[in-house]
């Protein structure tokens, strides 16, 4: 046995014997180690124990932060809403102010115009009474020659006693502020006299006044001016040139004065200058510079108001009608409503202007090229273009070189009744004047179906469309002949065919009065009656009607 195990021995018998209590003896060295790290232990302990309960602490602070936090977002988001809904009341209060402010900015508007509107009326009636009231003391006071004068100068007295009694009555009417606003003085081609210029001053000073009177009508009245038949020298000229500086008719005709160059330039100073004038004629006074013609376009196209523009008779000698027609037409494209540009030589030597124009449904409703030199090809073109324009009512081409071939174009344009459908697709605004008591068209002449002759007066175009097709259904009805048209048609559609036999029979007719309806009536005298035509198809479908009826059990 080693010493080691004996001396292990000895110890245990020795602590054995040792006060019998432990069994084991404790160096005093160990024991303080012990103490040691029992204290270090439970200090450690303890320092956990604190730290957890700090940790606890440290987790119920972060949960109660936590809770703030969300209800500081909660609290946010609702002051967000808030200032959501209260930015949209400031815009919905800002955008109510603003229509508000406008509101009442229009009407403060409104109020100033019709306030300035009333002043200006009133400042207008003003003077219009001033203009009266020192006209109570005026009289009439140009010299009037004896009868016996006019035969000494060879002038016709009953003629020259016409203009006076006109000039002075119109004179009186414009200085007293009677009368309709019409000044319209016509005579048969009376020559100037020295003895009228006191008359022409008396009547340009009462224009001049006229002013006052035509400011205080109605917006709107048509008011005109026409001097006719009257020889008008440079001097009266100037004189009616100062007056109608300032004096404004809607209507302004210059009707076979005879003037010359210082004539037209009177008229056109004045159709530049008049901004409210609508209707201008030069019929038969000649202008013999294409300068002048062109001067005339400018100012058309430039102005406000024009809608007639006549100038029959006007094409001179230094002037190609063709190129006068086409500046016109293409000055007044936009505004014109009427053109007459009659007995004006216009060739177009086969050109396609007029019928180019007319493809291109521009503003014209009224279109009169009576006497000049149109052919059967003109008229084929303008019939071809006719397809397509809706906004012609009058065309006037009669006098020109057509023949029953150019008639007939026409006509067929108006109503081509080869077939319903042809005539269905017919112009139908469009009223053409034909030519009457000719043999040679009298083939080709129609009914006025687009209109009446003569005038402007133009029918419901859809009126005209169910004319047209009723008048062949009725042709047809004569000779029994429906039938054979319809062969392809179904029986179902049978009662659709009569209901429309029916509303197309129900165009307006003439009352015998003159006068045109606006609502159905009587049936032309040329067509059949509905009934007749109900006959012929139920008659030609009888068969076939009870195929169907037996069907349709």
């Amino acid at each position: 046995m080693s010493s080691n195990t004996k001396s292990t021995k000895k110890r245990r018998a020795g602590e054995g014997n040792n006060g019998g209590a432990s069994g084991f003896q404790v160096d005093s060295s160990e024991q303080d180690e012990l103490k040691v790290l029992s204290s270090h232990l439970t200090s450690m302990m303890e320092h956990n124990r604190v730290q957890t309960e700090n940790m606890t602490d440290m987790m119920d602070m972060m949960k109660s932060m936590q809770g703030e936090i969300a209800s500081l977002r909660n609290k946010n988001d609702a002051m967000e809403k808030v200032m959501k809904k209260t930015l949209t009341k400031c815009d919905n209060l800002e955008k109510s102010l603003v229509a508000r402010f406008d509101i009442v900015e229009d009407k403060q508007n409104t109020i100033s115009e019709d306030m300035n509107s009333r002043f200006d009326d009133m400042d207008k009636k003003q003077k219009y009474h001033e203009v009266l009231l020192k006209n109570q003391q005026w009289k009439y006071s140009a010299p009037r020659p004896s009868l016996e004068y006019w035969d000494t100068v060879g002038v016709d007295d009953e003629a020259a006693e016409s203009f006076l009694e006109q000039i002075k009555k119109y004179t009186e009417e414009m200085r007293y502020g009677t009368g309709d606003g019409n000044i319209d003085i016509d005579v048969d081609s009376l020559p100037y006299n020295e003895v009228f210029l006191p008359h022409w001053k008396e009547f340009a000073n009462a224009l001049e006044q006229y002013q006052h009177y035509l400011r205080c009508l109605p917006e709107g009245t048509n008011t005109k001016l026409r001097l006719c038949d009257l020889d008008l020298p440079d001097t009266v000229l100037d004189l009616l040139s100062k007056a109608l500086e300032s004096t404004y008719f809607p209507t302004f005709h210059l009707w076979r004065n005879g003037f010359g160059q210082h004539g037209i330039d009177f008229a056109l100073k004045h159709l530049q200058s008049n901004r409210i004038l609508k209707e201008f004629s030069l019929y038969n006074n000649t202008i013999d510079n294409m300068k002048d013609i062109k001067q005339l376009c400018l100012i058309v196209d430039e102005h406000p108001s024009i809608e007639d523009l006549d100038l029959e008779s006007c094409c001179g000698r230094g002037i190609d009608g063709h190129e006068m027609l086409q500046l016109i037409m293409n000055a007044g494209k936009s505004k014109l409503d009427v053109i007459n540009l009659s007995h004006n030589g216009i060739c177009t030597m086969g050109g396609t202007f007029i019928s180019e124009f007319l493809s291109s449904n521009y503003v014209l409703a009224q279109l009169n090229l009576c006497g000049n030199q149109l052919d059967d090809n003109d008229a084929m073109l303008i019939a071809r273009a006719l397809e397509h324009n809706t906004k012609l009512r009058v065309l006037d081409v009669m006098n020109n070189n057509l023949t029953r071939t150019g008639w007939a174009a026409l006509r067929k344009a108006e109503f081509d009744d080869t077939s319903l459908n042809s005539a269905a697709d017919s112009n139908h605004t469009c009223a053409i004047w034909y030519p009457s008591g000719n043999d040679a068209i009298q083939e080709v002449n129609t009914s006025e179906m687009n209109g009446q002759r003569y005038s402007e007066h133009n029918f419901d175009p859809v009126y005209v469309r169910q004319k047209k097709v009723y008048s062949i259904v009725s042709s047809r009805n004569r000779h029994c002949s429906n039938v054979g048209h319809f062969d392809d048609i179904p029986v179902e559609f049978l009662p659709d065919m009569l209901h429309t036999f029916q509303q197309y029979s129900e165009y307006h007719t003439e009352d015998g009065t003159g006068e045109y309806l606006t609502s159905p009536c009587s049936q032309d005298i040329n067509d059949v009656n509905p009934l007749s035509l109900v006959y012929e198809l139920c008659r030609y479908w009888d068969k076939s009607l009870a195929v169907y009826e037996l069907l349709s059990l």
